[in-house]
């Protein structure tokens, strides 16, 4: 060997040993991470030294085949499965061919005799010695032989078949697939790795059958009812105030695919009642701050959602009115409003338990959110209780049944811009000479209704807090509306002028706006018409915010505009009023 030969070949040894040392130096740092020799790119650093046949049978059937597996050995220091970078070739392809397309390693016996089969990657090969067999089958054998499967699910069949020479082989890709009944179960025949794969369809029985060389196996699938197999709650990892009544709903998905609503039939649990008591019927009531699991599980099945509690610890709350009178047959509002240990303070009316000692005389109802009536039923005193945990507060009301001497509506007319609204409140007086508001009363004794002579101009409410709110419609002639009460009726007048709004704007209106948990801010919107004539529509607008686990509207009913902060983050508060969007603000809780 020449010097130059001899430097060429040290220099090009020398390369080597350092990819082969620096390639050990990462298998073991990669190792002490938790690298497990899955490699999840392909190699380009550690050359393929070696390849590896191995497969379930050396000798197969006529018109049988199996699956072979090419093993690389990467210069000694890992292996990898190959089989689909290899190229497969058979010296006798009449002997031994691979000719499926989905499975290129998947060799089949064409005719008896031997074959070489060789798999090829780069300049490194290996080979495989393959016999084919003259046997015949005597039997078929499916297995499993009588699943049941709930429908939407599936199973894989497998065939194995009994030869003349008294050997076995699995059959299961080369077998002829098929199902009795197709409604209640399919099978499939593919000419790829899903043969034998059955799904059951429908409620039933059907007889699977695989069939090779005449030879057929049989096998019973009975097909149930779809059945659960997972649960979801929502929301999803939500972030609420304390003393919130909070609803979640849980999801299931069932073997077919179908979901439905399973919130009343799961089991509800909390696993920190210290931030939330478990769900009653989905819905609980947090009750301080604190993280918990809210889970849901039917049978065996389960799922879960992580439940964030913000906004301190109620301290004390005071209910109002804490005495009134109301007149049979009338209803009146009832609120309470709590004070917490970081010291803010908000509605909690739909967080309390309330109860009246005397149901025959007033009764307590909760359309939604943090509204809460008491209708008065028959006379005489009754006491109102509110709880939460240790904390008790009462309220007085008494019933009385004077007779009513008029009815005043005020005001008497509205003039309202198309797409606003307005109100009018009800005042009924009685001979005894008191008086009540009783725009919103709705009772079977003596109901309030209020009518619009004419909606194509204007509408007007007629239940709870939308009662005696009017909507202009349309520009127009005069709408009429009428309130009735206790047998006697009043009229009031409403008249709606045309505006085309051109602006909308949202005040506050900084790029971004300070909110602080559990604590109300208050924003306005302002329309500007095409006359340059500007109106405050916060009470008519539609307010939505982005994320409801940073920000919430106080109460679109009552609180229009006012947004309270639930925990740090950003969102963005959007504002819509005549089909014009403001643009929006962005809201920031610390």
């Amino acid at each position: 060997m020449s010097s130059i030969d001899h430097t060429v070949h040290t220099y090009f040894g020398r390369k080597y040993m350092r990819n082969l040392l620096w390639s050990g130096v990462l298998m073991v740092l990669l190792s002490g991470c938790g690298w497990d020799g899955t490699a999840t790119r392909n190699n380009d650093i550690t050359p393929l030294t070696a390849i590896t046949i191995t497969a379930d049978y050396s000798t197969i059937a006529l018109n049988t085949s199996v699956k072979l597996k090419a093993t690389g050995n990467y210069s000694g220091l890992f292996t990898r499965d190959i089989s689909d970078k290899v190229t497969w070739t058979s010296d006798t392809p009449t002997v031994a061919a691979f000719a499926t397309t989905a499975n290129p390693n998947r060799v089949t016996g064409k005719g008896a005799g031997s074959a070489v089969l060789t798999a090829t990657l780069g300049s490194v090969s290996a080979t495989y010695a393959m016999k084919v067999s003259t046997a015949t089958p005597t039997a078929v054998t499916v297995t499993p032989a009588a699943p049941t499967l709930a429908k939407g699910l599936t199973t894989q069949f497998a065939a194995t078949g009994t030869f003349s020479d008294g050997s076995t082989q699995v059959l299961t890709f080369d077998a002829a697939w098929a199902s009795s009944d197709a409604t209640v179960a399919s099978v499939s025949d593919a000419a790829d790795d899903t043969k034998g794969l059955a799904t059951a369809l429908a409620a039933g029985t059907t007889t699977i059958s695989a069939t090779f060389g005449g030879i057929s196996g049989t096998a019973i699938l009975t097909a149930t009812a779809p059945t659960l197999q997972s649960i979801a709650v929502s929301p999803a990892k939500p972030s609420v105030l304390s003393l919130t009544k909070t609803a979640f709903t849980a999801t299931g998905t069932y073997s077919d695919g179908t979901t439905g609503d399973i919130t009343s039939q799961v089991t509800w649990a909390s696993s920190n009642t210290n931030a939330a008591p478990a769900p009653a019927a989905g819905t609980t009531v947090t009750s301080a701050p604190g993280t918990t699991t809210i889970s849901a599980t039917l049978g065996s099945v389960g799922g879960s959602t992580t439940l964030k509690v913000t906004g301190g610890t109620l301290t004390s709350f005071s209910i109002s009115p804490n005495s009134r009178t109301l007149v049979k047959g009338t209803m009146g509002r009832i609120s309470a409003t709590g004070v917490f240990s970081d010291g803010t303070s908000r509605d909690i009316t739909g967080a309390l338990a309330w109860t009246v000692d005397f149901p025959n005389r007033a009764t307590l109802t909760e359309p939604s959110g943090n509204v809460m009536w008491v209708s008065a039923l028959a006379s005489g005193a009754v006491t109102i209780t509110a709880d939460s945990a240790s904390l008790r507060k009462t309220a007085t009301v008494t019933v009385t049944a004077p007779s009513l001497n008029h009815l005043e509506i005020s005001p008497t007319s509205l003039s309202l811009t198309k797409g606003s609204t307005g109100r009018f409140a009800l005042t009924a007086i009685f001979n005894d000479g008191t008086s009540q508001v009783v725009t919103d009363s709705s009772s079977a004794g003596s109901p309030t209704t209020w009518s619009s002579n004419t909606t194509s101009v204007a509408t007007v409410g007629t239940t709870g807090l939308a009662s005696g709110q009017v909507t202009a419609v349309a520009a127009g002639t005069t709408a009429t509306i009428t309130a009735a009460y206790g047998g006697t009726t009043i009229t009031a007048t409403v008249t709606v002028t045309a505006k085309t709004p051109k602006r909308l704007d949202i005040s506050p209106s900084g790029t971004t706006n300070a909110v602080a948990v559990g604590s109300a801010t208050p924003f306005t919107a302002t329309v500007t018409y095409s006359d340059n004539t500007t109106a405050d529509v916060t009470k008519d607008t539609v307010w939505t915010i982005s994320d409801a686990n940073v920000a919430v509207l106080a109460d679109s009913q009552q609180l229009p505009g006012q947004v309270m902060g639930v925990d740090s983050g950003t969102a963005t508060l959007t504002a819509t009023f005549g089909g014009i969007t403001a643009p929006t603000v962005t809201v920031k809780v610390p």
